[in-house]
């Protein structure tokens, strides 16, 4: 799957771990590298899906289609499937928002 990312910034980091690593806790780092590496080798978002991986679960009040992975307790990974409701598991672009304290409808974004 191609991965895109939503700004420079969360590029810099998800593109040098080294870098989040200075950043987040490593076993954050580690499980977050798992997620891109899972979602790099599916071929679409509904594949990656199906296997349940990081508790996928899409977020509610966005305009936008998002998901989050968990990371830790109330830690996530924000990613944006580019599809709407009907193409969702054939979708083969994400992008990431990056990495957030998410609480229902409070956020604290770690990775902006």
């Amino acid at each position: 799957m191609k991965i895109t990312y939503a700004n420079s910034k969360v590029e810099k980091y998800f593109t040098d771990y080294a870098k989040m690593q200075r950043k987040l806790p490593a076993d954050w780092v580690r499980t977050i590298k798992k997620h891109m590496n899972r979602l790099e080798a599916a071929e679409c978002f509904g594949d990656f899906l199906k296997l349940g991986l990081g508790k996928p679960e899409q977020l509610t009040g966005y305009e936008r289609i998002r998901y989050s992975l968990h990371v830790a307790p109330h830690v996530r990974l924000i990613i944006e499937p580019d599809a709407t409701g009907d193409t969702i598991t054939i979708c083969t672009e994400i992008e990431v928002e990056g990495v957030s304290d998410y609480h229902g409808s409070k956020e604290n974004w770690y990775i902006p």
